[in-house]
C-alpha cells in the first residue's frame, strides 16, 4: 500500500512538472500546449478520484512518459533534470545514448528534432553531465551523417529522374527531414525542389 502511495505521488508530481514545462515552453505551438496540459488535467483528476493497482499506475506512467523519452529537446532535458531534482526515479530511455550505441537515430523524426535542437542543447550542464567530449562529438558526427545521407539520396533522385521501389518510403523521410529542418534552400534550388516533388507524385508502385 505505501509502495502504490508512493508511485501515485510521484506520478502526480511527475504531471505537475510535465504542465509547468509545456506551459512555458518556447517549443511547443498553442494547439500542443492545450491538449498536453488538458490530458494532463484531466489525469490528475483520474488519479484523485480513481482507485488503481499498481500494475496500471504503472502503465500509466508508461503512457504519460511516451514523449519525453522519445524526444529530444531543451523541454526533455528539464523534465528528467526536474524529476531528478525531486528524486523522482522513473527510468530514462534516452534517445542520445541509442544513437551512441547504433552510430544512428532510432526514427526519422527523432533523428529531426536531434537537427533541430542540438546547437542549443549540446552546451547545456545536463548535457555535458551526461556524456563526455568525446561522445558529444559524435553525436554531432551522427546527426551530419544522417543529414549527409538524407541529401545524398535525394540528390540521386533528382539525377535519375525517378525514385527507386527500394526508397520510396526513405524518399518520404527525406522529405519529412528536410523539410522540418528547413534545409531546403540550404542543399536546393527552388526548381530542383519542385522537381523533387514531381518526381515523388509521378511514382509507379508497379
Amino acid at each position: 500500500m505505501e509502495q502504490k502511495l508512493k508511485f501515485i505521488e510521484d506520478l502526480l508530481k511527475t504531471i505537475e512538472i510535465q504542465i509547468n514545462i509545456v506551459s512555458n515552453s518556447k517549443y511547443f505551438d498553442a494547439n500542443s500546449k492545450y491538449w498536453m496540459n488538458f490530458t494532463a488535467e484531466e489525469l490528475i483528476q483520474r488519479l484523485n478520484t480513481e482507485k488503481f493497482t499498481l500494475t496500471q499506475l504503472k502503465s500509466i506512467s508508461s503512457g504519460l512518459l511516451i514523449y519525453w523519452k522519445e524526444s529530444i529537446s531543451m523541454d526533455t532535458e528539464l523534465f528528467w533534470c526536474e524529476l531528478t531534482k525531486h528524486n523522482i526515479r522513473f527510468e530514462r530511455k534516452d534517445e542520445l545514448n541509442f544513437a551512441l550505441k547504433k552510430g544512428r537515430f532510432r526514427r526519422v523524426d527523432i533523428g529531426m528534432l536531434a537537427r533541430r535542437n542540438w546547437g542549443i542543447m549540446k552546451n547545456q550542464d545536463s548535457i555535458k553531465c551526461r556524456f563526455s567530449e568525446i561522445e558529444i562529438k559524435k553525436i554531432e558526427v551522427i546527426i551530419s551523417n544522417d543529414e549527409k545521407n538524407r541529401f545524398e539520396i535525394l540528390t540521386k533522385c533528382l539525377e535519375k529522374s525517378k525514385i527507386p521501389q527500394n526508397k520510396y518510403l526513405k524518399f518520404g523521410e527525406c522529405w519529412a527531414y528536410f523539410s522540418n529542418c528547413n534545409l531546403w534552400e540550404q542543399y536546393f534550388t527552388k526548381e530542383e525542389k519542385d522537381k523533387l516533388l514531381d518526381i515523388w507524385r509521378s511514382f509507379n508502385a508497379n
